[in-house]
């Protein structure tokens, strides 16, 4: 009896980059709103709650009410993954103290 051969094949979705072997998958543009990324800077600098609700102008429900939303969204455990994230992901601003939201193009628009 013959040995069937082995046959190897490889498709690909048309259009689509082949990626170099461990070369990072981009990570797609992420928004948030400016309140949002005003509360992350906070977060960052080791505000608590109160403290971050006393200085956007919102109830500490408020507040938490955006982490919680932020945490489900990015899939994070704590706010110190929370707080990570947002460096990584190019919401905060790297290497200045106190954390800073980064500039954006929709600074004024907060609908969301």
């Amino acid at each position: 009896m013959e040995d069937t051969p082995a046959l190897l094949v490889m498709l690909r979705v048309a259009g689509e980059r082949e990626r170099e072997p461990g070369a990072r998958q981009p990570v797609p543009p992420v928004r948030v709103t400016p309140t949002e990324a005003r509360i992350l800077a906070l977060l960052a600098s080791g505000a608590t709650t109160a403290r971050a609700a006393r200085a956007t102008g919102l109830t500490t429900d408020g507040v938490t009410y955006h982490l919680q939303r932020l945490s489900a969204r990015w899939n994070a455990a704590n706010r110190t993954e929370l707080v990570a994230r947002a460096y990584a992901l190019g919401i905060l601003t790297p290497g200045v103290w106190p954390p800073a939201p980064a500039a954006t193009e929709d600074a004024d628009d907060d609908a969301e």
